[in-house]
């Protein structure tokens, strides 16, 4: 495994600043993960986009984690705890070539929900829907995502997997270029 170190991002005030460089990768590493783990299905948020949902804490407390192995960006999460609720959402994000990252980076999520003091956690991880092979099966059989890195390292955490939906490529809501994807939504009661 290589070294890795995970921390907060700091919110910069606009992309422009200096210091915005963590949370530029952050955005980066979003972007490129949504793109592989649906294979250019999703409509993808603009770093703009990414940091106003980020400084918006009106109602939730919001947290970006980026993983560094040396100066390179190899990972994010980001944590939402919704104001006055006992659970936080979380959403980790490994490109394919650091794949195996996605263990530390759920722990340092559940580490910030924590902190939060939440004791109950979703998850919510993309898939691609055309990838064969073995798969992890909902919690009553409704619905399965491919056993990827992603679901894999889930269901290693302690997540059961709660329900998934399957994203059509010509549903309408947005132009995917012709490629379905899974959402799959995942749940942890953790340990305080």
């Amino acid at each position: 495994m290589i070294p890795v170190e995970i921390k907060p991002v700091a919110l910069p005030q606009s992309l422009d600043v200096p210091g915005a460089r963590d949370f530029r990768d952050y955005a980066e590493i979003v972007g490129v993960v949504t793109n592989e783990q649906t294979g250019g299905g999703a409509p993808l948020s603009t770093a703009d986009e990414l940091l106003a949902e980020l400084q918006d804490e009106h109602d939730a407390l919001r947290t970006a984690l980026l993983a560094r192995s040396g100066t390179r960006a190899v990972g994010a999460a980001h944590i939402a705890a919704p104001r006055g609720g006992l659970h936080a959402d979380v959403a980790v994000y490994v490109p394919r070539r650091s794949a195996g990252l996605e263990g530390l980076l759920i722990a340092a999520a559940e580490d910030q929900a924590r902190r939060y003091g939440r004791v109950r956690v979703r998850a919510v991880t993309l898939h691609r829907s055309d990838l064969g092979g073995d798969a992890i099966v909902a919690v009553g059989g409704e619905g399965a995502v491919p056993r990827d890195p992603q679901a894999r390292a889930h269901a290693e955490a302690g997540y059961a997997l709660r329900g998934v939906l399957h994203h059509d490529a010509g549903d309408g809501l947005a132009d995917t270029g012709g490629t379905d994807y899974l959402t799959a939504a995942w749940l942890r009661t953790l340990t305080v």
